[in-house]
């Protein structure tokens, strides 16, 4: 009983102070994917405006291609 209570602290410090670093890598890993996903949406959204003024130009085929080319791109980062 003693070592289970001497034992417990050991694992909460462990845990407390990170992990491993195959975990650490992996968290950074997780965290470059989710930015790359927020520059997608970001670039998503540039393309969609950009459609908007191509449909003001009267470019509609043009602004349906971008459009078209913006939702791929946002489909692309909601997937990561």
């Amino acid at each position: 009983m003693k070592k289970i209570l001497l034992a417990a602290p050991a694992v909460l410090l462990v845990a407390a102070c990170g992990g491993s670093p195959a975990e650490e890598a992996e968290d950074v890993q997780e965290e470059a994917i989710e930015a790359q996903g927020e520059v997608m949406d970001e670039q998503a959204e540039a393309l969609e405006a950009q459609a908007d003024e191509l449909e003001d130009a009267g470019m509609e085929a043009e602004a349906e291609a971008t459009e078209n080319k913006a939702e791929e791109l946002e489909d692309t980062a909601d997937q990561m």
